[in-house]
C-alpha cells in the first residue's frame, strides 16, 4: 500500500512540479525573441493592466514591458496603426514596431485608422522619419483583397527598399462567422502563401515570415520556403487554439523538409507569452537545442542581428528584471 502511494505521489510530481521546475530551469538565462506582437490601444475593461496608469494606453504599455522583462523577451516584432506603433517604438528599444496593412477602419483593434492604405511616398516618409523597423501583420485577407492588389504594391516595395522583416498572415484564420461583422469582405483564401509568388518574383529578397504555420496552407508554406531561403515561419495561434493532432504533423513535415531552422517564436494574442513558451517546451520530439533555436537563434539569424547585440541579449537575461527598467 505504501509503495502504491509513493508511486502515485511520484507520478503526480513528475507531471506537475517536476515539469514546471524543468521548464523554469530550461528558460533560465534564455533570451527570447517574440516575432508576433499586436500593438493596440488600451482597453479600460482589461483588469490585467487597467489599474497601472490613469492613461489606459500607457497602462497597457507598462504591463507589456513588465511582461517582456518577466519572460526574458529581449526583442519584439510588433505591428499596429501609425499612432500606437509610434508610441511603442519610442518607449522601448526592444520593440521593433511597424505598420499593420491595410488598417481596417471597421475593426476596433485597429483604431484609429488615419488611412486604410498609405501611398508609396507616405510609407517612405514614415519609415524614414519614425523608429519603425518592421512591417505587418498583413491583414489583406481580412480586408478581402489578395496580396497582389495594386494598393498593396507600395508596401512590398518599401519593405524591400528598407530591408524590413514583414509578417504575413498565412493561415485561413478564424471561422468566417466570428469575424464577418467587423470584416464584411473577409476572404480566408487570400492568406494562402502561394499567392505571394508574383511578389517574390519581383522582390526575390523580401524578408518574409509566415505567421500561423501549422494548419491549412502548411504544404504551400513549405513549398515557398524551399524556393526562398529567407522566408521563415512561426506557429502562434494555431498551436494554442487548434488540437495538437492538427498542427503537430505539419510541424514534423517542416522539420522533415529540412526547414526546422526557420521556425521562430511568436505569441500573437495579448498576454499569451507563457502559454506559447509552454507549447514549445512540451514538443517532446525536439531537442533542447532545437527549442532554443526556436526561441532565439533562428530569429536572430533571420533578423541579421550583429554579434555584439546577440551577446548583449544573453547578458541582459542574466540581470534582475529591474535592471531592464532602469
Amino acid at each position: 500500500m505504501i509503495n502504491k502511494i509513493l508511486l502515485i505521489t511520484l507520478m503526480v510530481y513528475s507531471t506537475t512540479g517536476y515539469a514546471q521546475e524543468s521548464m523554469e530551469h530550461f528558460l533560465k538565462n534564455q533570451p527570447i525573441i517574440d516575432m508576433h506582437y499586436h500593438i493596440t490601444k488600451g482597453y479600460k475593461d482589461n483588469e490585467i493592466y487597467n489599474a497601472m496608469d490613469t492613461d489606459i494606453d500607457k497602462a497597457k504599455l507598462k504591463w507589456s514591458i513588465e511582461n517582456f522583462n518577466k519572460n526574458n523577451i529581449v526583442l519584439v516584432i510588433g505591428g499596429g496603426n501609425l499612432k500606437y506603433a509610434n508610441m511603442y517604438a519610442k518607449a522601448d528599444d526592444r520593440i521593433w514596431a511597424g505598420l499593420i496593412f491595410p488598417c481596417r477602419g471597421t475593426v476596433k483593434q485597429d483604431e484609429p485608422c488615419t488611412k486604410t492604405f498609405f501611398s508609396e511616398d507616405e510609407l517612405r516618409e514614415i519609415y524614414k522619419n519614425e523608429k519603425f523597423r518592421s512591417m505587418g501583420e498583413s491583414l489583406y485577407n481580412y480586408y478581402g483583397v489578395p496580396p497582389t492588389d495594386e494598393r498593396l504594391s507600395h508596401y512590398w516595395k518599401i519593405a524591400s527598399e528598407f530591408n524590413l522583416p514583414i509578417g504575413i498572415h498565412s493561415d485561413s484564420g478564424p471561422p468566417t462567422k466570428q469575424v464577418i461583422e467587423e470584416n464584411p469582405n473577409y476572404n480566408p483564401k487570400y492568406a494562402n502563401p502561394a499567392l505571394l509568388s508574383p511578389i517574390l518574383e519581383k522582390y526575390p529578397d523580401l524578408k518574409i515570415y509566415l505567421m500561423h504555420f501549422g494548419n491549412e496552407y502548411s504544404d504551400e508554406a513549405i513549398q515557398i520556403m524551399k524556393k526562398y531561403p529567407q522566408i521563415y515561419c512561426e506557429i502562434s495561434a494555431v498551436s494554442i487554439f487548434l488540437p495538437k493532432v492538427i498542427w503537430e504533423p505539419n510541424l514534423r513535415k517542416l522539420y522533415e523538409a529540412g526547414l526546422g531552422d526557420r521556425l521562430m517564436f511568436g505569441s500573437d494574442y495579448f498576454g499569451t507569452v507563457e502559454k506559447n513558451l509552454k507549447i514549445i517546451f512540451e514538443i517532446d520530439w525536439l531537442t533542447d537545442k532545437q527549442k532554443r533555436d526556436i526561441l532565439y537563434n533562428n530569429a536572430a539569424r533571420f533578423l541579421n542581428l550583429p554579434e555584439e547585440l546577440i551577446n548583449k541579449h544573453h547578458e541582459d537575461v542574466k540581470l534582475p528584471a529591474q535592471a531592464h527598467m532602469d
